[in-house]
């Protein structure tokens, strides 16, 4: 009854951990629940038949008798190997959570901007295609510029859409501070390599308790001691050796990462977010000037009258909203690149 109380309790407590929306930390704390339940729980132990000697007694017992050994068996180092495996499990979705916000968060907050842009031009490019469907009923405008406006209000809507698309496939954009994401992905990295190292610690040596009943079945056979209760400790001299392996191994891991040739975490790193701000920064200079044009036209376009203006100014303004769209994502983009970088830098 008790043992079966301890494997509820574990599960309980491995289930208890929140995931993100993607589902990765549900993966990986469920891997690590199913893994340390078993490390962690005790066995069950039992023996029948005729035993001359079992390892729970120092008596020998007659090879005619019949006898049953019960127990149950409870191991030290697994308690110690499920602990780092749930440990590990909970660094690896912090890496996880803390790689989101620096390759998706910043990405979702771009497309964010660019999206709420686009949307809010959909109406006016509605309103402008009614006009023109207008005119073209009233014979002001030609079949070719009818359908050429049309597909510029379809080119805004599939941009607002390709938007929205790509969203959908990254964390939802929120307004957590991202100075401190890179900072804790190569933490939460670190983190996982001190577990794997206890787990390989852990493989070197068993320390068990064990207690049962070892009895007789034939009652004229002598069996003073009924019970048995034995601890067990099994060492492996490779532990004394392991440290400068595990040492080797957390310092090659951190240069893997910090160098960006990790596949995982190659954009979690310094260098490639300041390249980022680089080449994103210069865009959003190019990008700023055109805007700028492209307003100066649409305002002076306003005040000239006249249907060829107004046909313009049309063809002018989609251009205009697409430009404001990349805009509005540059903008977004390079500030998130720059809250990363700076939380990096501190």
């Amino acid at each position: 009854m008790r043992a079966l109380l301890f494997l509820v309790l574990l599960g309980s407590v491995a289930h208890a951990q929140s995931a993100p929306d993607d589902g990765y930390c549900d993966y990986v704390h469920g891997v690590a629940s199913a893994t340390s339940v078993v490390q962690m729980s005790p066995t069950f132990l039992g023996m029948f038949g005729y035993v001359d000697q079992s390892i729970a007694s120092a008596t020998v017992a007659p090879s005619t008798t019949l006898r049953m050994i019960g127990g149950v068996r409870y191991s030290f180092s697994g308690l110690y190997s499920g602990i780092a495996t749930k440990q590990h499990a909970d660094a690896d979705c912090r890496r996880h959570t803390a790689l989101e916000s620096v390759r998706g968060e910043t990405n979702a907050r771009a497309l964010a901007a660019r999206a709420k842009v686009l949307d809010q031009a959909l109406g006016e490019a509605e309103q402008i295609l009614k006009e023109s469907n207008a005119d073209f009923e009233a014979r002001r405008a030609t079949a070719q510029e009818a359908t050429a406006l049309r597909l510029r209000v379809e080119e805004i809507r599939q941009l607002s859409a390709d938007a929205h698309n790509q969203l959908s496939a990254l964390p939802a954009a929120t307004d957590k501070p991202l100075g401190a994401a890179m900072v804790e992905y190569h933490q939460a990295d670190a983190d996982m390599e001190t577990y794997e190292a206890k787990l390989r610690r852990a493989a070197a040596f068993d320390l068990n308790v064990r207690a049962g009943v070892d009895e007789f079945l034939d009652s004229t056979v002598a069996n003073p001691t009924q019970f048995f209760g034995v601890v067990e400790l099994d060492l492996n001299l490779g532990l004394l050796f392991q440290g400068p392996g595990n040492s080797q191994a957390a310092a090659g891991r951190k240069r893997l990462v910090e160098t960006g040739h990790d596949p995982l975490g190659v954009d979690a790193t310094i260098e490639r977010v300041r390249t980022l701000i680089e080449v994103e920064s210069k865009r959003q200079q190019d990008n700023a000037a055109l805007v700028a044009e492209l307003q100066r036209q649409l305002d002076a376009l306003a005040k000239i009258p006249g249907d060829d203006s107004k046909k313009y100014r049309q063809t002018v303004w989609f251009d205009y909203v697409k430009a404001k769209a990349d805009q509005a994502f540059l903008t977004a983009h390079l500030a998130a690149l720059r809250e990363v970088a700076g939380g990096e830098a501190k």
